[in-house]
């Protein structure tokens, strides 16, 4: 008999597990603590032999899988079948806000009640079978050989079932840890449990941020879409952070928008921003609050956490004249430039916020 042994791991950490999002299939990246756990992860698989790499091919997996695969010289087999559950329209909420918009629909996820799916998702049935599924197509076309996975939580939730034989509502016995290795096979068309990692005794990867007390951010940004649904990004100088010139970006586009002064609200620190960066005066209040993040952010040498609001502005005939710009500013702001929400999917550039694209297309639909 032939026998498949596959080794699954979870992408390392984002911002997003941070900030507790349904990251679902929107394409996050990696934070700080997260590329130090592939790293980690890379060490630790360092006398493991594979044959084959495969993973989702969602950033946060790819780059996870990346120096595992380069150190032995293997391409990783990217696709959308390993991707994360789809939830629909909850990705990129929080799930304190989609406890609090969606309460009755959040039991039936809380319960994993298998048929349920948040609206435009999948249920949790539909997505056992395409787990499942193409598990079963690399234990076969992989036979008798050793191989990684490299996906996300679900996913390693829904092997764990396969290889213990648990429904999909019974609780799982063992947690799914960022980065981690578990071992499963499969022989003679069953799938049997090898290992799965436990917490204890595991060693903690050190984010830069970890034993600081961060001083709080607050920043007001604006989210400015014209007349044909692009909006309007800021290019900045990677030297703003000096861990994305480590990471070879030696710039990003972000929103306008910055910090608020003493005394400012969002709203005041906003008219403000946009006055200096782009020449934008806002006639009347400005648009809603269309998404907040709360993450760890490095700005220069120190670590901060950073309370953003993003504003909805809509203009029409605007072209940004950045003429008041501080001297620092002046610096760091290499130019700007409108997007549209297909160029920042299909883009390799630094990005921000992330899932931009996504929310871009939910405003203009």
């Amino acid at each position: 008999m032939t026998r498949t042994i596959i080794c699954l791991a979870r992408h390392g950490e984002t911002n997003w597990n941070i900030e507790r999002r349904f990251q679902g299939q929107f394409d996050i990246a990696l934070n700080a603590r997260g590329r130090a756990q592939a790293q980690a992860l890379a060490r630790e698989l360092a006398n493991a032999h594979f044959d084959r790499v495969y993973s989702s091919d969602l950033r946060r997996a790819m780059n996870t899988a990346a120096p595992i695969a380069e150190a032995r010289g293997l391409t990783v087999l990217a696709t959308q079948r390993l991707r994360e559950k789809d939830d629909g329209v909850w990705q990129g909420h929080t799930h304190a806000e989609v406890q609090a918009k969606y309460a009755e629909d959040y039991q039936h996820y809380l319960t994993r009640d298998p048929d349920f799916a948040a609206a435009e998702g999948e249920t949790l049935n539909e997505f056992s079978r395409r787990v499942r599924s193409v598990l079963a197509d690399i234990a076969r076309e992989s036979a008798g050989l050793t191989v990684l996975v490299l996906a996300h939580a679900g996913v390693l939730d829904i092997a764990w079932r396969l290889a213990t034989g648990k429904s999909l509502s019974e609780k799982r016995e063992h947690p799914v840890l960022n980065a981690t290795p578990n071992w499963i096979a499969f022989e003679d068309g069953k799938w049997s449990l090898v290992d799965w990692a436990q917490a204890e005794g595991r060693p903690e990867i050190a984010a830069p941020w970890d034993g600081l007390v961060l001083p709080r951010r607050e920043a007001a940004r604006a989210l400015i879409l014209n007349p044909k649904g692009e909006a309007l990004l800021m290019q900045y100088a990677g030297g703003l952070s000096p861990h994305f010139l480590a990471l070879g970006h030696h710039h990003f586009w972000a929103t306008p928008g910055g910090a608020l002064k003493e005394g400012e609200t969002f709203e005041t620190a906003l008219r403000r921003e946009l006055r200096e960066e782009t020449g934008l005066i806002l006639p009347g209040d400005p648009g809603p609050v269309v998404a907040t993040r709360d993450f760890p952010i490095e700005i220069g040498e120190d670590w901060q956490q950073a309370i953003e609001r993003y504003f909805l502005v809509r203009t029409e005939g605007f072209e940004p004249r950045p003429q008041l710009l501080t001297p620092e500013e002046k610096i760091h702001t290499l130019g700007w430039r409108w997007w549209s929400a297909d160029a920042i999917a299909a883009s390799d550039e630094l990005i921000f916020p992330e899932a931009l694209a996504a929310l871009i297309r939910k405003l203009n639909a």
